[in-house]
Formats: C-alpha cells, sequence, structure tokens
C-alpha cells in the first residue's frame, strides 16, 4: 500500500460488493479494490453520477412549458 492510499470505511466496492475493501488515492483520488482490483478515476466517477442526475438547462436550451389553469 503506498503511503497515499487510506481504506475508506462503509465503502461497498460497485464490483463485487465487498465492504471496507476500497482505497483511495489521496493524490489523484482514485479508487482500488483489494479484493476484487477494480479501480474509477475520478472522471469515471463524474461521468457515472453525470448520467444518473438529470441534466441542467443550459443557455439555448428548449424549454417545453405546459401552463396549468387554476
Amino acid at each position: 500500500m503506498k503511503p497515499s492510499q487510506r481504506f475508506v470505511s462503509g465503502a461497498t466496492c460497485p464490483k463485487c460488493g465487498e465492504q471496507d475493501s476500497l482505497l483511495i488515492d489521496s493524490e489523484d483520488q482514485s479508487i482500488e479494490c483489494v479484493d476484487c482490483g477494480f479501480t474509477q478515476t475520478p472522471e469515471q466517477r463524474d461521468e457515472k453520477n453525470s448520467a444518473k442526475s438529470p441534466s441542467k438547462v443550459k443557455a439555448g436550451d428548449i424549454i417545453d412549458i405546459t401552463q396549468l389553469k387554476d
């Protein structure tokens, strides 16, 4: 284990499901599972999280607004 890595208490590996097996690198914030070898970079986590969350409205987007009547 590199000195810049630490275990994440209570975290579950998204690949194998083992709890308390994930290391996080304090330098680049990548994670690694010591049981199955799963690795994930911060960029991969961001892509996964943005796919789950609803998209944000940006300038120039067409928005369909239905007006509610009282």
